[in-house]
């Protein structure tokens, strides 16, 4: 939990990658609604000039040479870690600063590990595309399944980090699957999240989304599914046993039998030794 929190630091990370058109009104929407907070732009190769803009306007800029959203999040963890409060937003103006308050309070009370802004499209200002809106639904079914429950909006860009969360959150991603990682990674370790409604604007005009959604959202459902297989092994064996035992009623063929059984066995086995693994760690809490 914080000290007494009378003098916190904040910081407000904003990864960008050809954000010029946004920048200047983002920092100036920041500044007024949060002024004891440093502003920290990450520009991830820009071509338009952003990172130039940002340091006109006396913000601090840190450049990321390694291309993706993953390494430029990584990086404020990495150069952001002695702050009390991270709080990590884009550089488009989608995302509100005067709802930072209300996601810092829980962090900074330390009733909270990791807020997150839950999305909210601004009705009639198409923020979000249909086809954007369908495959929000579909990945929070995947991760509903292969992971367990965790925050409503996954893929939200506007989130407060605590200390804690800080120093436990080691992130590998490099791409857009970096908030998936972020939510598995948190709801895997017990990390304490509140989720808290924002609202969600279009982008500023003049700038352009680097998200593809076919690519992306196949990256993000392949990083589900890796984390899912390292935390909860068993729900995806079980669900191939299944498949398998299918195949079999279906084809009679004894292979699918064994694999099926195979799979079943493994299952069991992995739940058996997480369950043990974190009882002997509570053994150990208690006895120290």
């Amino acid at each position: 939990m914080p000290d007494s929190q009378t003098n916190p630091v904040i910081a407000v990370a904003v990864p960008c990658y050809n954000e010029a058109a946004a920048i200047a009104a983002v920092i100036e929407a920041w500044r007024r609604a949060l002024p004891e907070a440093e502003i920290v732009v990450f520009d991830n190769n820009s071509t338009d000039g952003t990172g130039s803009i940002a340091a006109e306007l006396g913000v601090r800029v840190i450049e990321v040479p390694r291309q993706g959203k993953g390494y430029a999040v990584r990086a404020i963890f990495r150069d952001l870690n002695d702050c009390d409060a991270i709080i990590l937003v884009d550089g488009d103006g989608t995302y509100p600063a005067e709802s930072a308050r209300d996601l810092l309070e829980p962090i900074l009370t330390g009733t909270a590990d990791m807020t997150i802004g839950a999305r909210r499209p601004v009705e009639g200002t198409n923020a979000m595309s249909p086809v954007r809106g369908l495959g929000n639904i579909l990945i929070r079914a995947t991760f509903a399944i292969l992971i367990g429950e965790g925050p409503g909006d996954l893929l939200s860009g506007y989130r407060v980090f605590g200390r804690q969360a800080i120093r436990t959150l080691d992130l590998q991603s490099t791409g857009f699957e970096i908030e998936a990682e972020i939510a598995c990674l948190a709801t895997a370790k017990r990390l304490r999240i509140v989720e808290i409604p924002i609202s969600y604007y279009p982008r500023i005009e003049g700038t352009v989304s680097k998200l593809s959604a076919p690519r992306d959202g196949m990256r993000i459902v392949a990083m589900i599914a890796r984390l899912g297989l390292r935390t909860r092994p068993w729900v995806i064996l079980g669900l191939l046993s299944l498949s398998t035992l299918a195949l079999f009623l279906v084809f009679h063929k004894n292979v699918l039998l064994v694999l099926a059984a195979i799979n079943a066995v493994v299952g069991l086995g992995s739940v058996i030794g997480v369950r043990w693994l974190r009882f002997r760690d509570r053994v150990r809490l208690d006895r120290s």
